[in-house]
């Protein structure tokens, strides 16, 4: 019986580990000099940094009966910092593009992207947020193409925080298939900033989408393929951080 114990906790332990293995990992920069948050993917382009992809089915963390395929729902998602700024950028495919007539703490419940920060990664099974992990909520707006006007402006929130980033910028801009969304967060709002050369971080992406009916979300895809990190950092991947030279 002993033995059987043990052979267990060995598996529980193995199996532990192979989870642990498995979160994805990723290189994000951190630039000398700043991105234009223009609604524009040139400077990331000429900078070479290239985006995280977000298109498969398993990274359906919700509504994988609502999932249309990546040629209908994905995204390439662009992550960056500066000394003072954390920039996120992104081109996503989606069928109703600019649609999230959502505010405040709702705005996970339309067209958009999340992002997930642990500047402390230390203990990367927490499972609870600390003073040094972040949620943020970056908004479409709801767009009308024929009137060319906002119903509902773009915006960028902190779900954990729960209020508006202060001095954050945010564009977005409709694009054949979907659209493109580029926002900044000043260091500033982010009491437990530590984007350094070298320094690894807890780190996840959102993406959300209302599919091609109704007004709210009906799949997220995040890129570790969890769906509970808004509650629990254990899910996130990590992120090295890279000092990176853009003028």
């Amino acid at each position: 019986m002993k033995k059987a114990i043990v052979f267990v906790s060995v598996l529980a332990v193995l199996f532990s580990v192979s989870v642990f293995a498995a979160k994805p990992s990723a290189t994000l920069p951190v630039i000398t000099g700043a991105m234009t948050v223009d609604g524009s993917l040139a400077d990331w382009k000429a900078c070479g940094i290239k985006p995280i992809l977000i298109n498969t089915k398993d990274q359906v963390a919700i509504g994988v009966p609502y999932w249309l395929g990546a040629e209908k729902q994905s995204a390439e998602v662009y992550v960056a910092f500066s000394g003072t700024t954390l920039y996120m950028a992104a081109k996503v495919t989606s069928p109703k593009g600019l649609k999230n007539n959502k505010t405040d703490g709702n705005i996970y419940d339309g067209n958009g992207i999340e992002l997930f920060i642990g500047f402390d990664n230390s203990d990367p099974g927490r499972e609870m947020y600390t003073e040094t992990d972040y949620q943020f909520g970056f908004s479409t707006g709801d767009y009308s193409k024929a009137n060319k006007k906002y119903a509902v402006k773009p915006s960028v929130f902190c779900f954990n925080l729960a209020k508006t980033v202060a001095g954050a910028k945010i564009v977005t801009k409709p694009v054949e298939g979907g659209y493109i969304i580029e926002a900044s967060i000043p260091a500033a709002f982010l009491a437990g900033w530590d984007a350094k050369d070298g320094g690894e971080i807890g780190f996840d992406i959102g993406v959300d989408d209302i599919g091609e009916k109704g007004l709210g979300r009906k799949i997220q895809m995040t890129w570790s393929g969890d769906k509970d990190g808004y509650k629990n950092p254990k899910g996130w991947g990590k992120a090295v951080l890279k000092a990176t030279s853009c003028k």
